[in-house]
């Protein structure tokens, strides 16, 4: 704390601080009225230090804020000498190779002065309705170059001294097909004057020393309390990988791999491994590598502190040049944020997460991979008033959250990166785009089973309705042959993501006989034909019905651990299959919730008994990690000798004997310093055996699911979907957890 501010005075001006930022969310979202703002919160704010150091940032999309201080490096890096930045300037970029996640997200920013001096910056980032180009809503499946997505812009001055630049705003239009998107730029503009407004009044209050010390006091801070709480974590390497199965132009599984090295109060995040960048637009550049990144040890280890750059100081980013998570100019990236960039949020958050596992006073901070993917759904069309519009279908953002280690996840919760939860209203869309929701509704069995089951996700079935003229769909994302949302302590993935167009559906028909809606899936009409997760462009026939589903959470502990009255009224609220219910979780229950409980017996025996008796070495699959691991971070990795640890109610580390045990039999599972893993049985199966909607209407082939199990009890104490020929997650315990 700085010496001349007192606590008071520093509690008051932080959170008017944060509150700005707030403030900022607010006024841009009700300037702008888009539905993936105002519906879906896609969008941030932030406050930053001069030199663009992320001072505090809005209650929104975490990724939209870590962006801002690239944005502002930028800025100052080619603008500086000239034309220079003044007060009441602004300037907007969402070039994705100067720090923006990727074309449709822009930020604008502006440098706030007092006493003529530049004393800290303002920003907004936010998703755009379109950004031109090709493709509705920013997603070119067929570009191979960044010039064949939408509109690229380096920093340029929008706003110059207070005035509104309208000959860049209407240059910015004419290269927009929705109308509405010059609300999300005034909505901008807007957020950034209100955060001017509000610091020129803190500054004004406190003067200019007092604020900048909070400013620089409030990084220090969470800095201090990150490092103490890495302190208390045990030191050790966690290697997570997962994939990409589509790279835009055609099914392709490519593997992202992330290791991360936690010794003493400073972490190494590091991707070597990872395939390189592809010609389709499923990369990511840098920026937004170090946004998913930050906010993955945010969400994990910072939940309890204010997300600023502070956390970053303690995080070292390492990847290799040209890299599905490194892509360099002029490589496509506009599907980054539904792609690449949040399979690298997934793979920090597991790894994170078993680090908190791997500590027993921080075993409840664990939980499981929430929803793995996002998706990109638009639909382009003169509504009936004859104003051309682009939809965005923002339903996903109802995913599944991650099983935690005492409880469920929380159905249809939100994605994790997103601090205010929300989804449009379908009667606010339905009003002003030419679609006709038939439901929205959670999917069964989406949730991944575990002791504790992931939460569920929705399906969504949309026909085009009242138009003026044709309407255009398209749909983008990856997670449709393998599930993203992985399970842990041996509970298993959520759903993965399904396209599917029914042709021929008669709606009209159904509509003019006044004859009731589908409900369900399995209630449309006409012929399924289930579609490519990416594609591109095509027409919105009126006799035509679009369904989707995205992914499910996933689940923590064995799943035959979970009580059977659990799983019947999981039945009963249409959250679990009976099928599930019986091959999955070992219970014999009827759809009215009625368990027969000498058949659950019986049943749990029988699952138990086929683990034994099916599954082989883990040691044999898993040899050469333990080698590759050493290699990967620097040399053999020299364990302590001393103490005890846990992981989770799993498995017990003596580090004095060098052991690890299964916590309920005591079997030996390996020495303390390897992975446990190298002890167990394994089964290696197609995903489908956790349940439907998991890559079976596509290359399931792709991936397996390998579930590892005690060979004196057969628990099921870990699993991962992996492709067969590895590398495979693993990690390293190398010391037990410090005090905190």
């Amino acid at each position: 704390m700085n010496e001349n501010i007192d606590p008071v005075t520093f509690e008051v001006i932080w959170h008017r601080l944060l509150d700005t930022t707030e403030e900022m969310g607010i006024k841009y979202m009700r300037t702008s009225g888009s539905p993936v703002l105002v519906g879906a919160y896609d969008a941030s704010t932030g406050i930053c230090l001069p030199d663009g150091q992320l001072v505090a940032m809005g209650p929104y999309i975490t990724t939209q804020a870590h962006v801002l201080r690239l944005i502002i490096e930028s800025v100052i890096k080619k603008r500086k000498a000239a034309p220079g930045f003044r007060s009441g300037d602004m300037y907007i970029c969402n070039d994705p190779y100067l720090g923006a996640t990727h074309q449709p997200d822009v930020a604008t920013v502006a440098p706030f002065f007092f006493e003529d001096k530049l004393s800290a910056w303002v920003g907004s980032s936010g998703h755009w309705l379109d950004i031109g180009g090709s493709e509705p809503g920013g997603f070119n499946m067929n570009a191979t170059s960044v010039f064949d997505e939408g509109l690229r812009l380096s920093p340029t001055r929008i706003v110059e001294e207070g005035a509104v630049r309208e000959d860049l705003v209407e240059l910015i239009m004419n290269q927009i097909r929705e109308p509405l998107v010059e609300l999300d730029l005034r909505g901008q503009i807007v957020s950034n004057q209100a955060g001017e407004q509000r610091l020129a009044e803190i500054f004004d209050d406190y003067g200019s020393a007092a604020v900048t010390a909070v400013m620089k006091e409030g990084i220090d801070h969470v800095e201090r309390r990150l490092r103490a709480r890495l302190l208390s974590l045990p030191d050790g390497v966690w290697r997570e990988v997962q994939f990409l199965d589509h790279d835009g132009h055609k099914p392709n599984l490519r593997r992202i791999v992330c290791t991360v090295t936690k010794r003493g109060d400073r972490l190494t995040i590091d991707y070597t491994g990872t395939d390189p960048q592809v010609e389709g637009f499923a990369n990511s550049a840098y920026g937004g590598l170090r946004a998913a990144t930050l906010s993955g040890v945010c969400i994990m280890l910072g939940y309890d502190l204010t997300w600023n750059d502070g956390i970053a100081r303690c995080v070292d980013i390492v990847a290799p040049p040209r890299s599905a998570v490194t892509a360099e100019y002029p490589t496509p990236v506009s599907m980054a944020t539904i792609s690449a960039i949040i399979v690298n949020l997934n793979l920090v958050f597991a790894a994170l997460s078993k680090m908190l596992l791997s500590s027993p006073k921080h075993h409840d901070e664990a939980m499981a991979n929430w929803c793995g993917t996002s998706l990109g759904v638009s639909m382009l069309g003169n509504n009936d008033r004859g104003v051309m519009t682009v939809a965005p279908e923002s339903s996903h953002f109802a995913a599944g959250g991650g099983a935690r280690t005492y409880a469920d996840g929380v159905d249809t919760g939100g994605i994790i990166i997103n601090t205010t939860a929300n989804i449009p209203s379908i009667e606010q869309t339905e009003a002003e785009y030419p679609l006709l929701y038939l439901f929205r509704k959670q999917l069964i069995d989406s949730g991944g089973p575990g002791k504790h089951r992931g939460g569920m996700s929705g399906g969504v079935a949309i026909a085009p309705y009242g138009a003026q003229s044709e309407v255009y769909t398209t749909f983008a994302g990856v997670g449709a042959d393998t599930p993203n949302a992985f399970g842990l302590g041996g509970g298993l993935p959520g759903a993965a993501v399904r396209f599917i167009r029914y042709t021929g559906a008669g709606l009209p028909g159904l509509l003019e006989r006044g004859a009731g809606f589908p409900e369900t899936e399995s209630e449309l009409p006409g012929r399924q034909e289930v579609t490519t997760i990416n594609r591109q462009l095509s027409v919105f026939e009126t006799d035509t019905i679009e369904y989707h589903n995205w992914q499910g959470g996933g689940g923590y502990g064995d799943p035959i651990e979970r009580p059977a009255e659990r799983v019947a009224a999981d039945v009963l609220a249409q959250a679990v299959s009976v099928v599930v219910a019986r091959d999955v979780y070992g219970v014999t229950v009827d759809e009215a919730g009625n368990v027969d409980l000498e058949a659950t017996a019986v049943r749990r025996q029988e699952i138990v008994r086929a683990r034994l008796e099916s599954a082989k070495p883990a040691y044999d699959a898993l040899a050469k990690q333990q080698e590759i691991l050493d290699q990967e971070t620097g040399g053999a990795l020299v364990a302590s000798r001393v103490g005890r640890s846990s992981y989770g109610d799993l498995v017990d580390f003596d580090f004095a004997l060098n052991e690890a045990r299964c916590s309920r039999c005591s079997w030996t599972l390996g020495s303390a310093d390897a992975d446990f893993k190298y002890g167990c049985l394994v089964d290696i199966d197609p995903v489908s055996v956790a349940g439907p909607s998991r890559g079976q209407d596509y290359g399931q082939d792709a991936v397996v699911l390998r579930r590892f199990y005690c060979p004196g009890c057969a628990r099921q104490i870990e699993s991962e979907v992996a492709a067969p020929s590895g590398p495979y997650a693993s990690f390293r315990l190398l010391s037990p957890a410090g005090p905190e």
